[in-house]
Order: C-alpha cells, then sequence, then structure tokens
C-alpha cells in the first residue's frame, strides 16, 4: 500500500485521481467502522470521474486502493474491449444487411411468382365472367373489369 498521509484528525488521504479527486478513509472509532470516500475537485459531484477501480474500492469491493499502474492496464484492457465491441458490432451489422437483401430477394422472387398466379386469377375471372355474360352462369351479368369498375 502507499505511503498514507495525514490530512487532518481522523481523516486520512489515500490516494488521488487524475480528475483531482482526493480519496480518503476516516478512521475507525468504538461506534463506526472505517469508511472510505471521495472528496470531488471543486466540491461538485460528478459520477462519470471516478474511476471503476476506484469505486471498487470505495464500495469495498477491493480491500487496497489502485496503483497508477493498475488504472492504466484497466484503462487500456477497456479501450481494448471497446475496439473488439466496435468490430463485432460493425461485422453485426454488415450480416444483418446481408440477410435483409436476402430476405428482399426471397420476397421480391416470391411476390414475382404471385404477381403471375394473380394475373393467371384474373384471366380465370375474365373467362368465367364472359361465360356468365353469355348467360351461363346466372352471375351478375357483364364483364369483370379487374383494373377499375365505372357505373353504367
Amino acid at each position: 500500500m502507499r505511503p498514507i498521509q495525514k490530512h487532518f484528525s481522523g481523516k486520512t488521504l489515500v490516494g488521488t485521481d487524475k480528475y483531482g479527486n482526493r480519496y480518503v478513509i476516516f478512521e475507525p472509532t468504538k461506534d463506526s467502522p472505517p469508511r472510505r470516500m471521495v472528496d470531488f475537485k471543486g466540491g461538485v459531484y460528478e459520477p462519470d470521474q471516478i474511476h471503476k477501480l476506484w469505486s471498487m474500492w470505495l464500495s469495498h469491493t477491493r480491500d487496497d486502493p489502485p496503483t497508477q499502474e493498475e488504472m492504466e492496464v484497466y484503462d487500456r484492457e477497456m479501450d481494448d474491449l471497446a475496439e473488439r465491441v466496435k468490430e463485432v458490432e460493425a461485422e453485426d451489422a454488415k450480416k444483418r444487411m446481408q440477410e435483409q437483401l436476402e430476405r428482399h430477394i426471397s420476397e421480391d422472387t416470391k411476390t414475382n411468382n404471385a404477381d403471375i398466379n394473380i394475373a393467371g386469377m384474373f384471366e380465370a375471372i375474365n373467362k368465367e365472367g364472359e361465360k356468365s355474360s353469355q348467360g351461363g352462369g346466372g352471375g351478375g351479368g357483364g364483364k369483370f373489369q379487374p383494373k377499375g369498375w365505372t357505373p353504367k
């Protein structure tokens, strides 16, 4: 553990960070255990300006305060992780675009086949309408017009 400096009675400076925050520990008393706290630079609470390793120390997740070397290693690891995440997200976006394109092509193929089937249905309906207008079907009497309808 690094050398500890007394700031004033009961409060011991444990370390500082790159933001200028000061991390302190209050000595235990018979009524309370030791307390870990941060004195924010300028007295303004900025949670995004607490290094993760210091946050772990404050919450008693780690016993010893972090060293500068530990924080540098941690920061490099987080930078590497962020870079890998960007690469994976880019690959994922590329795969999703390929899947969408394949799905679109597949749907276009189905749509073209459906258009052919619909056209065949219209032809069959027209033929049926011609039969009925010739007295064969007793339907509505008149020719089916798939493009539109105009009243008489």
